[in-house]
């Protein structure tokens, strides 16, 4: 059955801030009960955010919490398009930010944090703040044990502030959708493949 489509402002409408445009999507789109999934993403949010703010990185922050908050969500979206997960969640912030007015940012960069952070070796050519949302997402999945500097207390609190809840129950029906789905990308494209083409920064 397919998810409803989340609502996009148009020029007649007021646009939502981009936290409560992050939260209305997620809430619209997750298909699962519980705290897991939503916890994961403000971990995520948290541990990239910190990362930036150690190497001297600047993205809005609102608009890193978008990121954070749909960076997975390719994975049950219905509605989105692209051969892997990474690609729908891709194309579902460009639905959803269509005619929202972003705050300044590079955005290659953008797509480079959603469509790279899965990838679990370092990739040629990209970006040190999509690189951050990289990192980020292997402190969260090695629970901390890899913390690329960050303080262990600091990473610690935030595991405990955002307790991981049913998450493992969610991350069995992300492998179960991506087997079947699309079980190639588990070795090209998502974990491992070629990075991106040099760019420069458009801002």
């Amino acid at each position: 059955m397919d998810l409803p489509a989340v609502e996009t402002p148009t020029e007649a409408t007021a646009a939502p801030s981009l936290v409560a445009l992050a939260d209305a999507t997620f809430e619209q789109v997750s298909p699962y009960d519980g705290v897991g999934f939503r916890h994961h993403c403000k971990r995520l949010f948290t541990f990239a955010t910190m990362l930036m703010e150690a190497e001297g990185l600047s993205l809005d922050r609102d608009l890193a919490y978008l990121i954070a908050m749909v960076h997975d969500l390719g994975l049950v979206s219905e509605v989105d398009q692209g051969h892997n997960y990474l690609q729908r969640s891709r194309a579902l912030f460009e639905r959803i930010t269509k005619n929202v007015d972003l705050p300044e940012h590079d955005p290659q960069i953008v797509t480079e944090c959603l469509l790279y952070n899965h990838r679990l070796l370092p990739v040629p050519n990209l970006s040190p703040t999509a690189d951050c949302f990289r990192r980020a997402v292997i402190i969260e999945h090695s629970r901390g044990l890899k913390r690329y500097g960050l303080d262990r207390d600091t990473v610690k609190t935030t595991f405990g502030k955002y307790p991981r809840g049913n998450f493992d129950r969610v991350l069995l029906d992300f492998t179960w959708r991506t087997i079947k789905r699309e079980p190639l990308t588990l070795v090209s494209g998502v974990f491992f493949g070629a990075g991106p083409a040099a760019h420069t920064p458009t801002v």
